[in-house]
């Protein structure tokens, strides 16, 4: 199995601070967004460190560990033990934290592993689905059947998260084992994707026969003629024979 990847991210058009971090390892099979959040670019610290973390957990060019499933999960620990503890030591990154997603891939086997309302989705023959859980209010409404898709689209409340790495003792980490297939296309993306953008319109532009990087800039310009309010992260991973 061949992994192809992309990873891109752009300020978007209204901030001045870019707190989203990406990263893509086709070889090593490890594939992360991460969005800030805090003052005085503190979301920009807490995106970055969970993202090295992650990459001193699963180094490159080393066999994956016995089990990656624990692994993962200690490595999100680990960067929200990391990122905390640089908070309360530096007033100025009080109260930062950061989503975490993340895609790992081996062999015919991938885990993936999430906290926060970025997201990864899976198009398999023409099919998008959402394989992560948002961590957000306006989700947990949804779930609960108290609002409507619509209304969860349009709250003003649907940026309030109940958990992000770096911010509690404690996280709730969403896993979620997968058995990839030839041709399947993954997204991972933070919300300055998808604020701008709906599963279908996403779902339209990865429909397309294209370079990977031609098909991540296409997401990212499409969020921004859509308004680009936030940063904008993706990364995009195509398997193959």
């Amino acid at each position: 199995m061949k992994l192809t990847a992309c990873a891109l991210t752009d300020v978007g058009l209204r901030r001045k601070n870019n707190e989203d971090c990406v990263f893509a390892d086709s070889d090593n099979g490890l594939f992360i967004v991460a969005d800030g959040m805090g003052g005085h670019a503190a979301g920009e610290v807490a995106s970055q460190m969970a993202v090295e973390t992650l990459r001193d957990f699963f180094p490159p060019r080393q066999s994956p560990p016995e089990n990656t499933a624990d692994c993962l999960q200690q490595a999100f620990h680990e960067a929200n033990a990391r990122i905390l503890a640089a908070a309360n030591s530096n007033p100025a990154q009080k109260g930062m934290g950061t989503t975490l997603s993340v895609l790992y891939i081996t062999a015919d086997k991938a885990l993936l592993a999430h906290v926060g309302d970025s997201r990864i989705y899976r198009l398999r023959q023409t099919r998008l689905e959402q394989l992560s859980i948002d961590h957000s209010l306006v989700a947990e409404q949804l779930r609960q059947g108290l609002i409507s898709t619509e209304d969860a689209r349009n709250s003003q409340m649907r940026n309030i998260l109940l958990q992000a790495v770096g911010l509690e003792n404690t996280i709730d980490i969403f896993c979620l084992h997968l058995a990839p297939q030839p041709d399947d296309l993954f997204l991972l993306c933070s919300d300055g994707l998808t604020d701008m953008l709906d599963d279908h319109q996403i779902s339209q532009l990865l429909d397309q026969e294209c370079p990977l990087d031609q098909l991540a800039a296409r997401l990212v310009d499409a969020a921004k003629t859509a308004g680009g309010r936030d940063n904008i992260g993706v990364v995009v991973v195509k398997i193959a024979d």
